[in-house]
């Protein structure tokens, strides 16, 4: 893991108070949103006919209609494969048919394509997040129950503010959980190494290490209170996207790309993510508050943040300046909208 300089020559002690001793700074891998679940199947539309059949010289088949079941899938894992949608209403067929290879087959009214949920999204047409007027919990992760009350404490702030930007784009909402851990924990998305936190679309679950908290905490208390702040800002951000359609229809289309393009597609749904997130920290900035050090702190991690710095270097979050401007645009404009990187033109998502 790279170390770096620091811009100030203090180190903060214990909920950020000054002590006299140089920062050991260590930037932390970035936050990887892992992919949903496996397939599901779509249920079979089944025509139900009652046959009654009197065998005398003919066969009088008496059509009752056609039923058509459709299974609402809920806010769960979104899926892999197909166009991503709302769940369509659909009336049974009043025409009765005579037989049941002559039924006529019902229609569907098209949903959006993958490229026109990620690009077109309910969401960005709602303007400025509301402000959750949480407090930042003071609690220090010396511990594992300090972490985990920390986490419990911030995530009912930033449900309150997505459910009602859900509920304004009139997309559904559901609360994800978030699970702080030690060591490792098996997901339906795979185990957890304590190495970085991460989303599993697959449960709707933000998964949080300790052990990174920690270590973090003991080298620069105030930089730690930035990095928990800002990653599960940002894992809430794939929520979002997840919530919104816009997880599933990304990994949709980045089955058909290169291997070029399929790194691309992932930057732009981690700084979308990272967009969403700053959005939220820029909204209830007066209420953290984000002032002082602790703002200071945070714009030297978002400056410090990207794949110039992942170990194997791989580019697929977007690199240190890609970070920086998708952070500022989501944090002074509040706004989903500025945040649509799936409409930006390449340089800006390198």
């Amino acid at each position: 893991m790279p170390r770096h300089a620091t811009s100030s020559g203090n180190q903060l002690g214990p909920m950020g108070q000054p002590v006299q001793q140089a920062p050991n700074w260590q930037y932390p891998p970035i936050p990887i949103p892992q992919p949903p679940g496996g397939r599901r199947r779509k249920p079979k539309r089944t025509p139900r006919l009652l046959l009654i059949g009197l065998v005398v010289l003919a066969v009088l088949v008496v059509g009752t209609g056609v039923t058509l079941l459709v299974r609402n899938t809920g806010n769960d894992a979104p899926q892999t494969t197909g166009t991503p949608s709302a769940p369509a209403s659909e009336s049974p067929s009043e025409s009765p048919s005579e037989s049941a290879s002559s039924a006529p087959t019902p229609t569907r009214p098209p949903g959006p394509t993958v490229d026109e949920v990620v690009k077109a999204s309910k969401l960005y047409s709602i303007g400025p997040i509301a402000a959750s007027k949480c407090a930042e919990p003071l609690i220090a992760p010396v511990n594992f129950t300090g972490a985990r009350t920390y986490y419990n404490r911030l995530l009912p702030c930033l449900n309150r503010t997505w459910s009602l930007a859900m509920k304004k784009a009139g997309l559904p909402f559901r609360a994800p959980k978030a699970v702080v851990y030690a060591g490792k924990l098996p997901s339906p998305c795979g185990i957890q190494r304590s190495v970085r936190a991460a989303y599993c679309g697959a449960n709707q679950t933000i998964y949080l290490p300790f052990a990174v908290d920690l270590r973090y905490y003991q080298s620069n208390p105030m930089y730690a209170r930035a990095i928990m702040l800002n990653t599960l800002a940002h894992e809430y951000g794939h929520h979002v996207q997840n919530l919104a359609g816009i997880l599933g229809a990304s990994v949709t289309r980045q089955q058909q790309m290169t291997p070029n393009q399929k790194l691309q597609e992932s930057r732009r749904r981690e700084l979308q993510a990272t967009c969403l997130g700053a959005a939220y920290l820029g909204a209830n900035a007066a209420f953290t508050p984000m002032r002082g050090p602790l703002l200071q702190n945070w714009k030297f991690l978002i400056s410090h943040t990207g794949d110039d710095y992942a170990r194997p270097r791989i580019h697929d979050h977007g690199n240190r300046v890609s970070n920086y401007q998708w952070s500022i645009a989501g944090y002074n404009s509040k706004k989903p909208d500025s945040c649509n990187t799936f409409t930006a033109v390449d340089v800006r998502v390198n």
